[in-house]
């Protein structure tokens, strides 16, 4: 089973059901309502296995109730959870609890539409056969809330380095000389403690997103990190969140997870190659998922008038060449009889 499958589900489903054979009963009985628990098994991303107890109360002159026990299961053509829309066909047998433990079998289609999380609204038609001695068939639909156990990653832990042994000073004593008196006794000086550094935890890079779920956990991680302040953190969870784009171009957050990046590039990555330009792709890319968001509405133009302005290349003024002057006829020189003037020195 893949990792991002949900290994078990639970369903509580509302039923409404009306009888079509035999004519008489369809005939005497209108409405019937009831309620359905399903709990299943997912082996895989396409097929689940349940278990599921149904009860039904129909109307009519007397008046009846058809409790079940069920084995179900259920087959996703394009993979359960892969997009917003899981479409699937359900099929089961099962065994009534009251007047004879009479056995039915059922099938319909259905879809499973995500909704928050791992919650997902399920809708459902399809056609239940009562066996004898009921011998009758009713057609229902289901419409319920389904909560998919094993969404939650478990963050992974760093290994800690092992910590530094440091190695013991050996302190040699002199050897006395048979005529030399004995030196004095000496306090070996302890050996320094060694300095501990302290461990660097990394920073654990996040996988990017395989499902809804996940998106949604590091897009709202994102948001978490910008609002405290740590724009790096929040750009990475951000980008993790928007992982699956290519494949879901549906989903609600992408918009406003390209806007929140816009944000950041603009005012708070200015050390980044080409951050302004790297703001506007993220806010064009906002407005062509939801051109209501009003995040890249708000900066989008202006910004997009001030890189127009940076990349506009200077223009260079060439000066205009004027004509050369005439030559002026040399003077005769004047005798100056005055003496000649001193240099004056600025002393330090």
């Amino acid at each position: 089973m893949a990792e991002d499958v949900p290994p078990a589900s639970l369903t509580f489903f509302g039923l409404y059901g009306t009888p079509v054979q035999p004519l008489g009963l369809a005939a005497a009985v209108t409405n019937g309502f009831g309620f359905n628990i399903l709990g299943e098994w997912n082996p895989s991303r396409y097929a689940s296995l349940g278990l599921s107890f149904e009860q039904v109360t129909f109307d009519s002159g007397a008046g009846f109730t058809y409790p079940a026990l069920n084995f179900e299961g259920r087959v996703f053509p394009f993979q359960n959870g892969k997009d917003k829309f899981s479409p699937y066909i359900y099929g089961g047998a099962g065994l009534g609890l009251s007047d004879g433990s009479w056995p039915q079998l059922k099938a319909g289609l259905g879809s499973r539409i995500s909704f928050i999380g791992p919650v997902f609204f399920d809708l459902a038609v399809g056609s239940h056969w009562i066996q004898s001695p009921g011998n009758f068939q009713y057609v229902d639909l289901r419409a319920g809330l389904s909560y998919s156990i094993g969404f939650k990653e478990e963050p992974s832990k760093p290994v800690p380095s092992p910590a530094a042994v440091p190695t013991p000073a050996v302190v040699t004593s002199p050897t006395p000389s048979p005529t030399s008196a004995p030196p004095a006794l000496e306090t070996a000086a302890p050996p320094p403690s060694p300095t501990v550094t302290p461990a660097i935890t990394p920073l654990v890079t996040p996988l990017p997103a395989m499902t809804l779920a996940q998106g949604r956990r590091y897009y709202r991680l994102g948001i978490k990190a910008y609002g405290v302040e740590n724009f790096r953190q929040s750009l990475m969870y951000l980008k993790r969140a928007l992982a699956l784009r290519a494949k879901r171009k549906r989903a609600s957050y992408y918009a406003q997870a390209y806007a929140y990046m816009g944000k950041i590039y603009q005012f708070h990555a200015h050390k980044v190659k080409d951050h302004l330009q790297k703001a506007l792709d993220s806010y064009r890319n906002a407005l062509v998922i939801d051109p209501r968001n009003k995040i890249a509405r708000r900066y989008y133009r202006k910004l997009k008038a001030q890189v127009a302005r940076m990349a506009k290349p200077k223009r260079v003024v060439t000066p205009v060449p004027t004509s050369e002057p005439a030559p002026s006829t040399p003077s005769a020189p004047t005798t100056d009889s005055s003496p000649p003037a001193q240099a004056i020195t600025l002393s330090n």
